[in-house]
């Protein structure tokens, strides 16, 4: 009898260390998909916001226009204030895919490629802060930190290549650190696809850059740079030299060298206003870092450098704000770790996994809602974009050259061309020389010569928005015909010989009323 009351205590023991294994591996699974869920809703709910940016059109359009003709137009063909002008396109590899994933499979194979563009940083990101921050949550935390702070800038553009690949740069500088002395080698190839993707391949070159002088360092307080030279600045030079790997060659370098000095009067080019709420994850993140992350060692930290160099460079351009927030990730899962380590605790740990499943569970009702209304379409806002206003001109075979809003130019050379060129376009000075810009500023905001577009460049019509002040000078001169208007746009008409069909009908009133606005890309 002994025996067996023996053996059914064994039993119940082993049953209760069953059932033990058994919850632990079911707290196991929960973490582990409170880990990956609120990852994947996070890039849905940052990245797949269907918004289209004003210059995806001109994207599309140059891409597929280097497909079909099988090169690069070496001059700006579009436009009438500049017909001859160099066109150095540092993004055409870009629009070549652009076009490709929209030609099969329309705006919604544009909104999965820059979603699996944020998923593929994403998981870098996770490579490079996994070995050091061991706590999930803390890691989610931080991933779908950054990921706000990257969303701003995430929408269908070339820039999104260069986010990847600064990620990448930083992945394998990481891994140089971890001893992978070889790691630095994947980084010319890299820059040949970079320098054919988007000029923000700079970024990368100077991150390399100080990435090598802090090495450097390290080597002559070691007094030994032998191997410094072979794993850091051979690669450094090879790279270098992939960057002439491009169709423009040294041409491409030295207009990049000139144009980043330009002032440039772009609200993506202008500073953070410190004293608002605008970009508040970016500004949260640097106050973060500076109290809960920084060491009295990070100085000596090229990472650590690098984090205040992008976050300088955000704050003087906005658009930047992208390269901080992939800069920053270590620091930031560094303070989270500190402040989460008493979430080590089991029962407090299903809490926190229960609250990030909860957020994943509504980041995804609240994307899947947008998604749904609008069958996963890119949407195009007839607040924004002059739908009906291009309408109006095709329906009445409208021909000539175009003086048009700079963030409308794109979209018009895609509706448009080649019935219609316009005067200026977000190629900037990529197309277009500083003399006809300032032109066309001072013709947009009714400046003192505003009238210098229209005598120095043959214009024949006028597409404005409803509040610029060129609208209501133009009313006003006799020397322009007020044509059309809905609730964004004016379309005028000049008086002229070309123009004298039109101008009849105008008056005879036979002109077509636009058709209702379609709602989604490309509009």
């Amino acid at each position: 009898m002994g025996g067996s009351k023996d053996g059914y205590k064994v039993l119940a023991d082993s049953n209760l260390v069953y059932r033990l294994d058994s919850g632990w591996n079911v707290l196991k699974k929960i973490s582990y998909l409170a880990f990956r869920l609120p990852l994947l809703a996070s890039a849905a709910y940052f990245f797949s916001y269907p918004e289209v940016d004003p210059d995806l059109w001109g994207h599309l359009f140059f891409g597929r226009e280097i497909i079909r003709s099988g090169q690069l137009p070496l001059h700006n063909l579009y436009s009438y204030t500049a017909p001859h002008h160099p066109w150095i396109n540092h993004e055409w590899l870009a629009e070549v895919v652009f076009y490709g994933f929209f030609s099969s499979l329309g705006s919604p194979g544009l909104i999965l490629l820059k979603v699996v563009i944020g998923l593929i940083i994403v998981w870098i990101l996770d490579l490079i802060i996994k070995n050091v921050v061991p706590s999930p949550f803390a890691r989610v935390l931080t991933l779908a930190w950054a990921m706000a702070i990257l969303s701003p800038g995430f929408n269908i553009r070339p820039q999104l290549f260069t986010y990847l690949f600064f990620a990448v740069f930083i992945f394998l500088f990481y891994r140089y650190d971890e001893g992978k002395k070889a790691a630095l080698y994947w980084a010319p190839p890299v820059m040949v696809l970079w320098v054919n993707l988007h000029g923000g391949f700079v970024a990368g070159l100077g991150v390399f850059g100080l990435f090598s002088f802090w090495i450097s360092l390290r080597g002559l307080r070691n007094r030994d740079m032998r191997p410094i030279v072979t794993q850091v600045f051979v690669p450094l030079i090879i790279s270098g030299i992939a960057l002439l790997l491009n169709p423009y060659g040294l041409d491409l370098l030295s207009f990049l060298a000139r144009d980043l000095l330009l002032d440039r009067s772009i609200t993506e080019w202008m500073p953070i206003p410190p004293f608002d709420f605008s970009f508040l994850e970016f500004k949260l993140a640097l106050f973060f870092i500076i109290v809960f992350s920084a060491r009295r060692d990070s100085w000596y930290r090229w990472d650590f450098i690098l984090v205040l160099l992008t976050a300088l460079l955000a704050l003087r351009y906005q658009r930047h704000t992208p390269l901080f927030g992939i800069a920053a990730v270590p620091f930031l899962a560094a303070g989270i770790q500190r402040i989460c380590h008493w979430l080590e605790n089991t029962a407090r740990e299903s809490i926190l996994a229960a609250g990030l499943l909860a957020l994943a569970l509504y980041q995804i009702f609240w994307i899947s809602s947008i998604h749904l209304q609008h069958r996963f379409q890119l949407v195009v806002s007839p607040q924004e974009y002059p739908i009906q206003a291009v309408d109006f001109l095709q329906r009445n075979g409208v021909r000539g050259n175009l003086a048009v809003p700079f963030d409308w130019g794109e979209y018009l050379i895609w509706k448009l061309y080649p019935d219609v060129r316009v005067s200026i376009d977000g190629r900037y000075t990529t197309a277009y020389p500083m003399e006809v810009i300032q032109n066309h500023w001072d013709w947009m905001e009714g400046k003192k010569g505003w009238r210098s577009l229209l005598e120095r460049h043959p214009t024949e019509i006028a597409i404005t928005r409803r509040y610029h002040p060129i609208s209501s000078l133009l009313r006003n001169d006799p020397e322009w015909v007020y044509l059309y208007s809905d609730p964004i746009a004016f379309v005028f008409v000049r008086k002229t010989s070309s123009q004298e069909q039109l101008l009849d009908k105008f008056r005879k009133r036979q002109l077509l009323p636009p058709q209702p606005p379609s709602f989604y890309f490309p509009g």
